[in-house]
């Protein structure tokens, strides 16, 4: 298998299976298709399968229903990873979805050509309707990525060959700083991705966001803790050296 799409999955307060459908279709409309889709589901219903039985005759679908450390979206989005048999595997949040049709094409084409371990797309945003498009995002480089600025976006930019995602999980001790500390992980271990400065995914934004679950005030304090809990753990890996 060249290529797995891993997606982890749940309720989404009654809009997982919409949001799965919506990027399940952009998936089977793609050019490219020696791939395999690898799906975690920590849903407590069977709304996120009743979608993948419908796709499950035009393309491979692996399915697993995850009961373990349900509501840790960087435990299930590891269990994705680890179902994944491809030489390249792609994270995709399930309310996110491929912009271009020719995505998986253009990403193999990149690893192709580069020995670069991971890579890094272009994205846009679109709103609640999945249908208006707005701030193409073309993913940089920064040296505050640990302080939170985040000049790549979502995880959903990311394509990595399997060695990295064999090396590398995402921290299930994080929510908001999952990305940025996964990023900076790769980055020691790997060195700089490949830019691909094409915009191939769409990142939802809409209010049951993980992101947006928090009052101002919380957020700010679930942020403090975690900027201070990764300051913390990349100076353990600095004294270790």
């Amino acid at each position: 298998m060249r290529f797995s799409i891993a997606i982890p999955t749940w309720e989404s307060y009654g809009r997982g299976g919409e949001f799965l459908d919506d990027l399940l279709r952009t998936i089977e409309i793609q050019t490219f298709k020696d791939f395999e889709v690898c799906i975690s589901d920590h849903c407590e219903n069977g709304e996120v399968l009743n979608v993948v039985k419908t796709f499950e005759d035009k393309f491979n679908i692996v399915y697993s229903r995850n009961d373990e450390n349900r509501g840790n979206g960087p435990a299930n989005t590891n269990k994705a990873i680890d179902m994944c048999s491809g030489d390249i595997i792609k994270v995709m949040f399930q309310d996110d979805f491929f912009y271009d049709d020719e995505a998986l094409e253009k990403i193999v084409n990149e690893f192709d050509n580069s020995d670069k371990m991971w890579l890094v797309n272009g994205c846009n945003h679109t709103q609640n309707d999945g249908h208006s498009f707005y701030w193409e995002m073309y993913p940089t480089w920064n040296d505050k990525l640990l302080k939170g600025v985040n000049t790549i976006s979502s995880p959903s930019v990311v394509s990595a060959k399997a060695e990295v995602f064999k090396s590398i999980k995402f921290d299930e001790n994080l929510v908001m700083m999952m990305d940025c500390d996964f990023y900076v992980n790769c980055d020691t271990k790997f060195g700089k991705p490949i830019f691909l400065n094409d915009v191939l995914i769409s990142n939802r934004v809409h209010p049951n966001q993980i992101s947006q679950q928090y009052q101002q005030s919380s957020y700010q304090e679930k942020m403090s803790n975690e900027l201070n809990y990764c300051k913390e753990k990349y100076a353990k890996v600095s004294r270790s050296r």
